[in-house]
């Protein structure tokens, strides 16, 4: 049997025979097989633990806010795909979804942002409306400047903090309290008023590009709209006629709300509602290209309605 030593191999010819008996003929002896076998469990076992770490580093972000013992603003990856509600029935079918979605449809007319306004209320409104409506013949509008002036109120306008408000606190319904209302009547205070369960942060800024887009995609196939903001470039609210926007060659100045409502793979790209009304963009909504959305959108969220 030649098992490719060399005639000086310093190993004894009586531990060679033993050798030799040990494995058949068509199996080499390599005296260095389970020194590289421990190398790769080594590197294995390495990879598992940095992977672990980095995963719990992820999954453990805290809440933004906590409200009575309840944590509001979940980024949890685990409890984020637990959370997020399901619209039934939204989309024609499954392989229609893989191509495109879209919740625009089922949306109120786009509205623009009155003078008192904020464009993170009007979208709030909006798409807490669209799970409020979702599949009733009586539609309601709900208040976006009872968000608005009682938020300022507390001296914060973000958007967090006015999901946080969505939770806690509610709106109440545009027949209380109209749009571009100047105050609060104090018939608001005693009405019923519509809320949301929790609020998902399904991307930030420090996410990939193409981590962004696949969240939001996620996102939208399970029938939810997801409110982002995104880096604009200054004149940004003035587009119209224009249904294709590209980010080539603009100085970005600005971070904004915007709705993001459906995507088509074909075109690659994100349809999005702004709060500047219908002559915005094409008839209120824009087509962003996915690779312009990684670049540009900073935090993606979306709601959790209430019931869930």
């Amino acid at each position: 049997m030649n098992l490719g030593y060399h005639a000086t191999n310093p190993i004894a010819s009586k531990e060679i025979s033993i050798c030799q008996r040990s494995y058949p003929q068509h199996f080499p002896l390599n005296l260095n097989f389970p020194i590289m076998y421990i190398r790769l469990l080594l590197t294995a076992f390495a990879f598992i633990v940095f992977s672990t770490a980095l995963s719990a580093q992820t999954d453990t972000l805290p809440p933004d806010f906590t409200f009575k013992g309840m944590a509001i603003g979940i980024s949890n990856p685990e409890m984020i795909d637990q959370m997020m509600a399901v619209m039934p029935g939204l989309g024609s079918n499954a392989k229609a979804m893989m191509n495109e979605q879209s919740v625009k449809s089922y949306l109120m007319p786009p509205r623009e942002v009155g003078q008192r306004g904020t464009s993170t209320s009007y979208l709030l409104s909006a798409c807490m409306e669209f799970y409020t409506n979702f599949r009733k013949n009586y539609k309601v509008n709900l208040s976006p400047d009872f968000v608005t002036l009682s938020l300022a109120r507390e001296g914060n306008q973000d958007l967090k903090n006015a999901l946080r408000f969505l939770v806690t606190d509610g709106t109440v319904s545009a027949d209380i309290m109209p749009y571009d209302s100047p105050s609060i009547p104090r018939s608001a205070g005693a009405t019923d008023k519509y809320r949301i369960t929790n609020y998902l942060q399904i991307f930030r800024e420090t996410h990939r590009d193409a981590q962004k887009v696949f969240e939001v995609q996620k996102a939208l196939m399970r029938g939810n709209p997801v409110i982002v903001e995104m880096k604009t470039p200054d004149g940004f609210e003035k587009i119209t006629d224009t249904r294709f926007w590209s980010s080539l060659g603009k100085d970005f100045n600005n971070v904004l709300p915007f709705m993001v409502v459906g995507y088509n793979l074909e075109l690659e790209a994100f349809e999005v509602l702004s709060a500047w009304g219908p002559e915005w963009g094409s008839d209120g909504y824009l087509w962003v290209d996915f690779d312009d959305f990684g670049e540009i959108a900073q935090n993606g969220y979306v709601m959790v309605p209430a019931g869930q």
